[in-house]
């Protein structure tokens, strides 16, 4: 028996599980994914099977890499190799049939959902682009006129403060962690991968504590507006706690580069690299600011929501060519930021 599920609103990109891996996969999979709509996949499908046969991992240096899974991309074949850090947790990803096929031993416990968590990243990250659309390692809320924000950010940024404390002003969750990005004639559109999070203990109190508790989506009420909306700006956060809280214009340069830099495996394979570009490039003309979060913040969620607010009001970001130093070609600061990921393990 198998668990299938459709990862994306419009049946783009299907998840096959075998029955022993489904509570491995959890903390992975959507809050609200769907059930298959058709019996066969149409689309882009993620096939997982258990096993416990190890395979060779290759002597090369891996292409990328995602938690404790590496990947080698086979650039004429248009396939990726993917080696966990248990010999039994791997794959393939073929770009050219829009399959993944995936095994972990569920025998491993806790070290397999490790692995799988970062398997079914990387490959519905590569499946994703190829198709034109772009799985960001981002944030996502909705303001109450039904824009999506953007938060981008390396981990314990403030992503998750931040969602938590607007959805506690009003405003909808769609995602923690995981959003994905598509290009349509209405614009970037955003869907959310949410799922349950985790935040410092005392945040409600005001204080940034040593330890993390669980936040479940449920828990956000009831200020969600629909699983795909039209973006509307980014958010770059960054905690610096003896400041206050503060939003200033950044360049599309600077988002642009955000935004690369939290979904690098668009630049795994030259085949959706300039696609992946271009769509990046066409987020990050939207409005975007560098939001400094401060202990007020945390004690005081309508002032975060009232600075977001005023901001999205009709506020344009800065020009690209109106701060010293910044790039003019936005596509020059992707490709810097593309080299230093190629030189970080």
């Amino acid at each position: 028996m198998r668990s299938t599920r459709d990862l994306t609103s419009d049946g783009a990109l299907r998840l096959v599980l075998a029955r022993p891996l489904v509570p491995l996969a959890e903390r992975w999979v959507p809050q609200e994914p769907r059930e298959a709509t058709s019996r066969r996949a149409t689309g882009a499908l993620i096939d997982v099977r258990c096993s416990a046969r190890g395979a060779r991992r290759p002597r090369s240096a891996a292409t990328l890499s995602v938690g404790t899974v590496r990947g080698w991309v086979d650039q004429r074949r248009g396939v990726v190799q993917l080696r966990g850090a248990l010999p039994s947790s791997g794959g393939a990803v073929s770009l050219t049939s829009q399959r993944a096929r995936l095994r972990v031993d569920p025998a491993s416990g806790d070290e397999a959902a490790t692995d799988l968590y970062s398997l079914l990243t990387i490959s519905a990250a590569l499946l994703l682009a190829g198709i034109g659309r772009a799985l960001v390692h981002a944030a996502a809320v909705v303001e109450p006129k039904g824009g999506a924000w953007l938060l981008v950010g390396d981990a314990r940024s403030g992503k998750s403060t931040s969602c938590a404390n607007l959805a506690r002003a009003g405003w909808g969750c769609l995602s923690d962690d995981q959003t994905v990005l598509a290009a349509t004639e209405q614009g970037i559109m955003v869907e959310g991968w949410l799922r349950s999070f985790h935040l410092d203990e005392g945040w409600e109190r005001g204080a940034v504590a040593g330890w993390r508790r669980t936040i479940y989506p449920a828990a956000l009420g009831s200020g969600r507006r629909g699983r795909v909306t039209p973006l509307a700006g980014i958010l770059l956060p960054a905690v610096v706690p003896d400041q206050p809280t503060a939003l200033a214009p950044v360049s599309v340069g600077q988002a642009l580069t955000a935004l690369v830099r939290q979904s690098p495996w668009l630049l795994a394979h030259h085949a959706v690299a300039g696609a992946g570009i271009t769509l990046l490039s066409r987020a990050a003309q939207t409005p975007a600011f560098a939001l400094t979060l401060g202990l007020d913040t945390y004690g005081d969620p309508a002032r975060l929501r009232a600075l977001v607010t005023t901001s999205g009001s009709g506020l344009p970001p800065v020009s690209r060519d109106s701060v010293p130093g910044l790039p003019l070609e936005p596509r020059a600061a992707a490709r810097r930021e593309v080299a230093w990921l190629a030189t970080t393990p």
